[in-house]
């Protein structure tokens, strides 16, 4: 496996934060109190009112991008693209993606999000092999132009496949995910990293349903921890580190799921990964910054700093991004893992028994 490779491509880490920010992400209660059914009424109204503007906004790019040139075009297309994957009203887009696919002028990202969308589209309407057909088109390229594209359209087009990848996770179709990633390795044109890339994904997928490999360690306290000694719980291994800012955005969700299951037998076990950026020294001399992040966000649970050799979980774990988590059974085996925030509680509440 190749070396941990954890932060990504500002490019791609902004496409993906783009891609991750859907209405779901709302956690709001799934059904309000009879004091708070008003304030719920008016927000879906609202929320209502602001889908069907962005409908009309959707119909108005798609009409520009089509009478429009050069990089008007270009910047229709993009925002039409961005806003239908934000708002996840790809079916809305895809009369727009096509015409973008079929004009010999789009290039690059702009071509890469075309094909996102119409992947998402074809795949919601139920139709999961025309999307890895649409798929396979952005990955084959012609044999002259092997390992001649540019480092932005290599990037786009990892975007592009990493965020199907994860929207298949997400929603727990992880051996579609899978035979996905084995596609991707096997095809021929396909550029190197994103080989590379999918390898990782693969090594990851494999891991469910196996027992979670071993974490044992010192925890940022000087205390004695495993993952062992928490047979019996239901526990979320999260990977994340204080300059990740997905990872701080999922503090609040993860202190209130802490305290919402931890009588039920359920325990969140840390492994920070600040020693991995590229301007951090010695594990060490983090752990004091560590302390000081989990002090003053008052986190409950245990947290270890990984390291080189045995302490190296993120190796263990096939972790090459984060956020990245893992959820472990009362049985020590790996149920799930790369859940959603917005998706985090019902993956919980499955695995600890019941619901709320």
């Amino acid at each position: 496996m190749p070396a941990t490779k954890i932060a990504l491509p500002f490019a791609l880490n902004v496409l993906l934060l783009c891609l991750s920010t859907t209405r779901a992400a709302a956690e709001e209660p799934a059904q309000a109190p009879a004091e708070l059914k008003p304030l719920e009424d008016l927000n879906t109204s609202y929320e209502r009112q602001r889908l069907d503007l962005d409908r009309r906004h959707i119909a108005e790019l798609t009409v520009l991008a089509a009478k429009a040139r050069g990089p008007l075009a270009d910047a229709a297309y993009r925002e039409l693209f961005h806003l239908a994957i934000r708002r996840e009203l790809c079916p809305d887009a895809r009369k727009g993606a096509e015409a973008c696919l079929a004009s010999t002028a789009a290039r690059g990202e702009t071509r890469a999000l075309a094909t996102l969308v119409r992947m998402i589209a074809t795949s919601d309407s139920g139709k999961s092999e025309e999307a890895i057909a649409s798929l396979r088109g952005l990955l084959k390229v012609p044999a002259g132009l092997k390992g001649k594209e540019s480092p932005a359209e290599v990037e786009a087009k990892l975007a592009v496949v990493e965020s199907y990848v994860r929207r298949l996770i997400r929603g727990g179709r992880y051996g579609h995910a899978r035979e996905l990633c084995s596609m991707i390795c096997e095809e021929e044109t396909a550029p190197d990293v994103l080989k590379e890339h999918f390898e990782g994904r693969m090594d990851r997928l494999d891991l469910l349903n196996k027992p979670a490999p071993a974490i044992e360690g010192t925890d940022v306290e000087g205390k004695k921890v495993s993952l062992a000694g928490l047979k019996g719980k239901v526990v979320l291994i999260d990977f994340w580190a204080t300059w990740c800012p997905p990872c701080v955005a999922a503090v609040p969700t993860l202190k209130r799921l802490e305290a919402t299951y931890r009588d039920r037998g359920f325990a969140i076990l840390g492994i920070n990964l600040d020693a991995r950026h590229e301007a951090a020294s010695e594990v060490a001399k983090t752990a004091a910054l560590v302390r000081k992040f989990l002090a003053e966000h008052e986190l409950p649970w245990t947290n270890l700093l990984d390291a080189q050799g045995a302490g190296d979980f993120a190796r263990a774990y096939a972790v090459e991004e984060i956020p990245a988590n893992f959820v472990v059974g009362r049985d020590g085996k790996i149920v799930a893992l790369e859940v959603g925030v917005d998706a985090l509680e019902s993956e919980i509440s499955r695995a600890v028994g019941g619901g709320r």
